[in-house]
């Protein structure tokens, strides 16, 4: 079953302070991570394809469709700037908002920490919406995802288990998934090596990719991180931090952008081949475990509730 973790450590906040640092990138390197340089422009060493990226904004949206874009309910995003593939920055204001809802066994919907926007006009044809990525619940195991932290950075990091997230001090009932900042100076086993990020204070929002097929897909946004007792995630220290994942909530998106007159877009991701006990215990099970990666030591802050999301088909 997936658990509902009541507490973490640490949130990732909406807001940023003077001192905020954004995410950590393990061997970072501004020529590799950075989207774009320091006169706005595109970066032409950036590691990723920035003519698939104009649909994510300067901070904290993801569009996904030409009126409508996703981002963190827990911050507030009522415009959002994107650099079109002519390379011309455009800024879009929001006239209106619908919060998702998750359902959670025995007691229904329940308020999500995804928030949908919808623009008061369509945005340029030089800005690309993105599909959402989608797929059975256990083909996320193990799957590479992209992330982007405040600055634009952005790194790469392997999903290792998804559920209904709650954080106390802020956001609600998700399903989202974890990944682990996991290096091999910090006790792991170096994680993905140069690239592999974790997220900090003032990340919130941020955009989730994924890669399939060579075509990227918005996976989700950010949501928080689990910092065991004891160590510091700015610090290069291990820790958990937690994206959204709009696979569960496909049904809800749709239906939003249908009203205006918009498809949802959407990318099949496949299963990882895994090692055939594992492979057979995922596939006879209708619901996945929320668990930690089983190389860390964190220490557990919360009383976790076990809730069933086989509502969420992802599909």
């Amino acid at each position: 079953m997936c658990y509902r973790i009541c507490s973490f450590v640490v949130l990732i906040t909406g807001f940023c302070s003077a001192n905020c640092i954004g995410g950590i990138i393990d061997g970072f390197d501004v020529a590799r991570h950075a989207r774009f340089l320091e006169d706005g422009t595109a970066n032409p060493d950036f590691f990723l394809d920035e003519t698939q990226l104009s649909g994510v904004a300067h901070q904290r949206a993801a569009l996904i469709s030409p009126r409508h874009y996703v981002t963190a309910n827990h911050v507030s995003t009522t415009s959002a700037t994107f650099v079109g593939l002519d390379g011309i920055e455009r800024t879009y204001t929001a006239s209106s908002s619908q919060r998702l809802t998750t359902f959670v066994d025995g007691e229904g919907d329940i308020p999500s920490d995804i928030r949908v926007y919808r623009l008061d006009q369509e945005v340029d044809p030089a800005i690309m919406p993105l599909p959402i990525v989608v797929g059975e619940a256990s083909d996320f195991i193990g799957q590479e995802l992209i992330a982007f932290e405040q600055h634009q950075w952005a790194g790469r990091n392997t999903i290792d288990a998804l559920g209904i997230v709650e954080f106390t001090s802020g956001s609600s009932d998700t399903v989202a998934v974890q990944y682990s900042f996991d290096t091999a100076t910090n006790g792991g086993s170096g994680g993905l090596g140069q690239d592999e990020i974790g997220l900090l204070s003032g990340d919130s929002g941020g955009t989730a990719l994924m890669s399939v097929g060579g075509r990227y897909g918005v996976l989700g946004t950010h949501m928080g991180i689990d910092v065991p007792e004891g160590s510091n995630a700015a610090a290069g220290d291990r820790y958990d931090t937690f994206s959204t994942l709009l696979a569960g909530y496909e049904g809800q998106l749709s239906s939003i952008l249908a009203a205006d007159g918009y498809s949802l877009q959407t990318l099949r991701v496949t299963a990882i081949p895994e090692p055939s006990a594992f492979a057979g215990c995922m596939l006879l099970s209708t619901v996945i475990v929320l668990r930690r990666h089983k190389r860390r030591r964190a220490r557990s802050t919360g009383c976790p509730t076990a809730h069933s999301v086989s509502n969420h088909k992802f599909d």
